[in-house]
């Protein structure tokens, strides 16, 4: 046996015989009580961020010499999957021209800077010498997975800020904003095609990452072709976010929903989830280690990855009675998504093959409280700018 290693527009109004629903007095308080909560929680995460910068890594993590990657690298590379709503959808709507899906783009983009930014922010904390992040800017170095990384994840986060500039340019009244909605609608086709590309880069390279450690990560995660699978992966979790942030926003901005683009996006994602099921166990057939799913301990966790990310979504939305309840629309992505997220962290931590008596990692209360309050920060910006930024005519004039 062969071992390797250890934009967005109206929705579509309703029929005249249904009346269009307006988001009620109750839900109005219960949205402003979710924004003081994360409000609270952000400011949580600033004091831990600041106690974290101001003391250094040793007395704030958990981290140690066998374990230098925690839990901000693992939700780092989590997020990165998940803001690929941004350019999944870019590149469904402006690229491939499925208008269809336009409804969805701009809680989409959205969702994606946010997830940018988050992700920025839990590096910064991650680095030993965050006073020197640009140095990658100054000292090129070529032959680093993570050199190419860096400037894609910083060229992209532009991107995604002239994406979804059109909305908030929009609410600004000065001269000179129509002639520069003009010129970014005149270049978005462009813009997303770079940014497509800068996704396609970084979100493989971060299966490259690991293909530098083939005596630290199982056999069962290390794989020749994880490039491709982290990739697969980032499109199955980024559609699963852009139809999760799509429901969220008309229940935010009270509007009817429409089922045949849920429908339609739900689809994608299973039929990239069938792909990327049929690749794992065909590389894992191709390296001769089938049998390790019976005689290593390490496979429950593989196989909870694809049951609860991939076998279980798929099982679901194969039934059509079920496929067609709003509960089962809602389940599917977020179980894909959560199947991503366990991927990325098992890839980071619990896969990773260490000495019997090396430390264990326990995160530092200070990790905790600044990675809640930097995710819900990223969450509380999103739903602000959906709740006030969601211009019609600016996502018109980007169009």
């Amino acid at each position: 046996m062969a071992v390797r290693g250890a934009s967005w527009q109206p929705a579509v109004l309703p029929q005249k015989d249904e009346a269009p629903f307006e988001l009620s007095v109750p839900g109005v308080c219960s949205l402003n009580c979710l924004m003081g909560v994360l409000a609270c929680l952000t400011l949580a995460g600033v004091v831990a961020g600041v106690g974290r910068l101001l003391l250094a890594l040793g007395p704030t993590t958990g981290l140690n010499d066998v374990y230098s990657w925690g839990i901000w690298i693992g939700f780092d590379f989590g997020l990165i999957a998940f803001a690929g709503a941004g350019f999944t959808m870019a590149a469904l709507v402006h690229v491939f021209h499925r208008e269809r899906y336009h409804d969805a783009l701009w809680p989409a983009i959205l969702a994606g800077l946010m997830g940018y930014v988050a992700v920025l922010a839990l590096l910064v904390l991650d680095l030993g010498r965050p006073d020197r992040f640009y140095n990658f800017m100054l000292y090129w170095n070529l032959h680093s997975p993570l050199f190419e990384i860096s400037c894609c994840v910083l060229l992209y986060s532009t991107v995604l800020v002239i994406e979804t500039s059109p909305n908030f340019l929009g609410k600004l009244k000065w001269p000179w904003v129509n002639p520069l909605l003009k010129v970014i609608r005149q270049a978005m086709i462009p813009v997303t095609i770079i940014g497509v590309t800068l996704s396609t880069l970084h979100q493989s390279t971060l299966g490259t990452l690991y293909l530098n450690m083939p005596h630290r990560l199982h056999p069962l995660w290390w794989s020749p072709v994880l490039p491709v699978l982290f990739y697969i992966s980032s499109l199955m979790a980024g559609l699963s976010l852009a139809t999760v942030a799509y429901r969220s926003a008309m229940r935010i901005l009270g509007r009817p929903e429409d089922r045949n683009l849920i429908h339609g996006l739900c689809r994608i994602v299973v039929a990239f989830s069938v792909f990327y099921l049929i690749a794992k166990f065909a590389e894992l057939w191709w390296a001769g280690e089938l049998p390790m799913l019976w005689t290593e301990g390490l496979a429950a966790l593989w196989l909870a990855e694809l049951l609860i990310g991939v076998v279980l979504p798929v099982g679901l939305w194969l039934i059509p009675a079920l496929r067609r309840t709003s509960a089962i629309q809602w389940l599917v992505p977020i179980l894909v998504l959560a199947g991503v997220l366990m991927n990325r962290f098992d890839a980071t931590l619990y896969a990773q093959v260490v000495r019997a008596d090396a430390p264990a990692y326990i995160p530092h209360l200070l990790e905790w409280i600044s990675t809640i309050g930097i995710l819900s920060a990223g969450l509380l910006a999103w739903i602000i700018g959906i709740r006030f930024f969601s211009d019609h005519q600016a996502q018109d004039a980007a169009h």
